[in-house]
């Protein structure tokens, strides 16, 4: 008794393939929003929705969005909000010089 004919193996093929190309889909479109300040979420949030979106709602669901990304970690400090780095290495750099041939 055979368990897989040639057509149940091209359909299992095709249903992997398919799913594959689908998660790897669903991970571009996480790694575009993946990094962004708040500030670029609420933009591209107000740039993707349709005009006739009262402005009230678009508040919202930005909020609502840019909270559940604060909660995975997935959104970056602004660059105004961020405070500079103090410098890693305050000890001055002996730079080398070549060496005279002695005669």
């Amino acid at each position: 008794m055979k368990m897989f004919t040639k057509p149940k193996v091209i359909k299992l093929v095709l249903l992997l393939g398919g799913v594959a190309v689908a998660a790897k889909l669903i991970g571009a479109k996480k790694g575009e929003w993946e990094g962004l300040s708040e500030a670029d979420v609420r933009n591209k949030i107000d740039t993707r929705m349709p005009d006739r979106v009262p402005d009230e709602k678009r508040a919202a669901v930005a909020d609502k969005v840019v909270a559940k990304m604060k909660t995975r970690g997935l959104i970056v400090e602004d660059v105004e909000e961020v405070a500079p780095e103090a410098p890693a290495d305050d000890q001055e750099t002996e730079e080398e010089t070549p060496e005279e041939p002695s005669n």
